[in-house]
């Protein structure tokens, strides 16, 4: 399945059922990555700093994992892809603080 920017898409699974996911992403582009800031030391800090909500020149992006059946509490799971010297770095994130 191809979906396009800020598509949702549901799957409704079982109580207390796991399932693994794969997804691939593509980009026509990383030219807009930012730079990637030298004095973060680990992803944590980095993703803390930007957070799901505030754009950057390649993310965030990823899926929300919905804990409810009402689909009220959500946990952002994203990307983010920035610019270091020599190369590219993919941070993968979560942001419990997101609220609906």
């Amino acid at each position: 399945m191809s979906f396009l920017f800020n598509t949702i898409f549901g799957l409704v699974l079982e109580p207390l059922f796991q399932a693994d996911v794969e997804l691939e992403f593509s980009f026509s582009s990383l030219d807009k990555a930012e730079k990637y800031d030298d004095k973060w030391v680990d992803a944590q800090e980095a993703c803390a700093n930007k957070g799901s909500n505030v754009e950057g020149g390649v993310g965030p992006f990823g899926l929300l994992t919905f804990a409810s059946e009402k689909l009220e509490e959500f946990t952002p799971v994203f990307f983010r892809i920035f610019k270091d010297k020599k190369k590219h770095v993919i941070l993968m994130c979560s942001d419990a603080r997101r609220l609906v």
